[in-house]
């Protein structure tokens, strides 16, 4: 009985370590994002990320070292939603397209705008760098 325990914990143990194609939980790019990185100066710019994914929604918002953006209001699974703050603006107009905006960077320091994608198991990301005045 011990030997044939010793078999089968052998055998999980090779099995769950074995590289598979679609292990479980893991997941393709589902979005396809067409920038990942944006660079604006400091001036008001503006962009839009295309996807070819449509089934997606924005998980987090950072500004700098600042995660506290509240998303809990607005359904970000939604085709079509705004989100506004004094420094960015991020808009889905359509289920592919991410219009993204910020205003004058007059801090006189680098500003990084990071937005979380998630699709199912799989996340992504867009990160836009905005100059120093």
């Amino acid at each position: 009985m011990k030997k044939i325990i010793i078999l089968f914990i052998s055998f999980l143990a090779i099995y769950s370590c074995s590289d598979k194609e679609d292990p479980i939980g893991k997941w393709g790019d589902n979005i396809k994002l067409s920038q990942k990185v944006v660079n604006f100066t400091a001036e008001q710019n503006s962009t839009v990320v295309t996807t070819q994914g449509t089934w997606w929604w924005i998980n987090g918002i950072g500004l700098n070292d600042d995660w506290n953006y509240d998303l809990n209001e607005i359904d970000t699974t939604k085709d079509n939603f705004v989100i506004e703050e004094d420094d960015f603006k991020i808009e889905r107009k359509n289920t592919t397209e991410i219009h993204i905006s910020m205003n004058p960077n007059q801090t006189g320091l680098e500003r990084v705008l990071l937005i979380g994608l998630q699709a199912g198991n799989y996340g992504d990301g867009i990160m836009v760098i905005q100059a120093a005045d």
